[in-house]
Parts: C-alpha cells; structure tokens; sequence
C-alpha cells in the first residue's frame, strides 16, 4: 500500500467542520498551527539535505575521477621508472624519477583518504 503523504500546506487549507459537541477551533487552530510550522522546517530541512547529498555525492564523483587520472599517471611513471632501471641511467634521472613517485603516491593516499571519509 503506497503511504500518503500529508504537506504543512494541505492542513494550512483544510477546511474541517464543527459538530456540536466537538472541539474548541481555537484550540485545533492552535494545534494545526503549531504542527504546520513543524513541517514546514522538516520540508525545507529535507530539501537542504538532500542539496547537500548531491553536492558530497558531485564531489565524491570528482575525486574518483582524479583518482583514476592519478592512478593512470602512478602506473606511467612505474613503468617508466622500471625501464629507466634496466637501461641504467644516470642516478640523478633515476632520484628525478623517485621524486616524481612519490608525488604522486601522497597525492593518491590523499584522494584515498577523502573518498574514505566522505
């Protein structure tokens, strides 16, 4: 069974009719009243909320993103590294090299550690 769903404006306009004996209006006025502002804050919380959600979830997708580039990038440069070693350059390209890695590995435990976190 599909649950219905009541807005603050729905019981801002309903109209209810009095039965002698019932309620006091003032009194279910009071009541609505105070209700409607409820949900009112509720709506407009939910509507913030899930603006926030696509924004973290725009960021999450944006720092897979740079991971994957990052990642393509760390594996270019391995297999750089590897070829540099075996043809045995000169250890001031080999440490440029290194440096390079490692760059780019602190770059990638950073990313690692924002999607973790998000």
């Amino acid at each position: 069974m599909k649950k219905q769903i009541i807005l603050a404006d729905e019981i801002l306009h309903e109209k209810i009719p009095s039965e002698f004996p019932g309620y006091k209006v003032e009194s279910v006025d009071n009541l609505l009243d105070k209700i409607i502002v409820q949900m009112k804050f509720y709506e407009e919380e939910l509507v913030r909320l899930n603006k926030v959600i696509e924004e973290k979830n725009s960021n999450i997708a944006n720092l897979e993103e740079k991971s994957s580039a990052y990642h393509a990038m760390f594996i270019s440069k391995s297999a750089e590294i590897d070829k540099l070693t075996k043809e045995r350059f000169s250890n001031s390209d080999f440490v440029k090299q290194a440096k390079q890695i490692d760059t780019l590995e602190k770059t990638m435990k950073q990313i690692l550690e924002k999607l973790e976190n998000k």
